[in-house]
């Protein structure tokens, strides 16, 4: 029997397309941005700005991440105010900070299973700052993992695996719509989706009117 020997092309994580950036309300568990593409500062930018778009008209905004700075630098190009003169004090020196109302935090992981909590920048000194308690990212952790369970995208099976940016990005797309619209989730009540929760519709939308329905993109926004 002969064998002919393949060659398999290995490539550093950073250099992978298919990284993966996720916004979630924590409260209604709605799926804000789902963004695919290159590890590198454009990615990040793009998703903050458009999870930002949901955020900014709220008074009070409770922003944790899970670690990765990138966050919260694109966030301080769309959040940072400088306070009037007279605000400043030798107690708080400075003027460039986090627009009334905004708290954030994020997690850093620390060793043996010990995490430990850094805040980014000096918090808006009229902002009070969470509980460490609560200043996690484990809602969202645990979405990663029932994503990664349903999306065959994320899994090398023939052609349901996602071998190019478009490709995972529409099946991202396509998961989103699912999660937001279509699957109650369990922590919402009975039979309770996140757009529920969000006050958009008032029950759980089947995957036929959906399809069927002439307004069908405006629901991935």
């Amino acid at each position: 029997m002969n064998s002919t020997p393949v060659s398999v092309k290995t490539f550093p994580p950073a250099a992978s397309e298919g990284w993966t950036i996720s916004f979630i309300e924590r409260k209604s568990r709605y799926w804000l941005e789902a963004s695919a593409g290159l590890k590198a500062a454009e990615l990040f930018e793009q998703g903050v700005q458009r999870a930002w778009q949901w955020a900014e008209p709220s008074a009070w905004i409770r922003w944790f991440t899970d670690g990765e700075r990138r966050y919260g630098k694109a966030l301080w190009k769309l959040a940072s105010v400088y306070l009037p003169s007279h605000l400043s004090s030798d107690a708080y020196p400075y003027r460039k900070v986090w627009r009334e109302g905004l708290e954030v935090a994020i997690k850093i992981k620390g060793s043996q299973g010990k995490p430990r909590v850094e805040w980014l920048n000096v918090e808006h000194p009229w902002t009070a700052l969470s509980a460490l308690s609560e200043v996690h990212a484990n809602h969202l952790e645990a979405f990663n993992s029932a994503l990664r369970r349903r999306a065959t995208a994320y899994r090398r099976r023939q052609n349901h695996y996602a071998k190019q940016v478009e490709g995972l990005q529409r099946a991202l797309d396509v998961q989103r719509l699912i999660h937001n619209w279509v699957r109650p989730h369990g922590s919402l009540g009975k039979a309770r989706t996140p757009a529920m929760a969000m006050g958009f519709i008032q029950r759980p939308l089947k995957l036929s009117e959906i399809l069927l329905a002439r307004g069908f993109e405006s629901l991935t926004l």
